[in-house]
């Protein structure tokens, strides 16, 4: 027992690890991208701005234009999930949903910047923007994961599509709305994005 606990850590710190790399490349190729364009873009340049070897990469993605997308099936911090499936941190499932959703992010200053970019790349690059929308299916599908994972039972591919669509568009919308107000956290853009939609919810006290 002694061993297994003191693998912990270092397991936690690999796998921390891992979710960097991942996310590193990701920028890279974005960045990468608008620099360059993407038939300009080769694997070898992402993974040489990252400073692993090219075949480090392909652990991690399949194509440059996978990396440019990024880790769509990676919901908020290993953390976040864990804490989610839990039943945390609230115990109000569209709480919680903000909460998991909002954790990804950190920190601010390359969440901004990862945004601008994708804004710039789908400006010009059709096929970037048909690789996010095939990435719905693979979203959708890890957002019933986690959501069943909390249940402790199969929910409904229908549910999970709902709340994963209208969580990518109120993080979209937050994001947008930084715009006009851009000393607002992200996570709380969020928030008061998921706090407009509540609105179309709500009925009058007497009914």
């Amino acid at each position: 027992m002694g061993a297994a606990k003191g693998d912990e850590p270092e397991l936690g710190l690999r796998e921390r690890k891992k979710r960097q790399t991942r996310l590193d490349l990701c920028m890279a190729a974005r960045r990468l991208t608008v620099e360059r364009g993407l038939d300009a873009t080769t694997t070898d340049d992402i993974a040489k701005a990252v400073g692993v070897s090219p075949r480090t990469f392909f652990n991690y993605y399949d194509t440059k234009l996978d990396a440019v997308v990024g880790p769509v099936t990676e919901i908020g911090t290993p953390q976040a999930r864990a804490e989610f499936i839990a039943g945390g941190p609230t115990g109000v499932l569209i709480d919680d949903v903000v909460a998991l959703f909002a954790s990804d992010y950190e920190p601010e200053a390359e969440v901004r910047e990862s945004i601008a970019l994708v804004a710039e790349i789908i400006k010009t690059e059709g096929r970037v923007l048909a690789a996010f929308i095939a990435a719905g299916a693979r979203h959708e599908a890890a957002v019933r994961e986690l959501l069943s994972a909390r249940k402790g039972e199969e929910v409904d591919a229908e549910f999970a599509g709902v709340t994963a669509g209208i969580m990518s568009n109120l993080s979209t919308r937050a994001a947008m709305s930084l715009a006009t107000n851009p000393d607002r956290s992200l996570a709380d853009a969020i928030r008061a994005q998921c706090a407009l939609a509540a609105e179309l919810f709500r009925r009058p006290d007497n009914e």
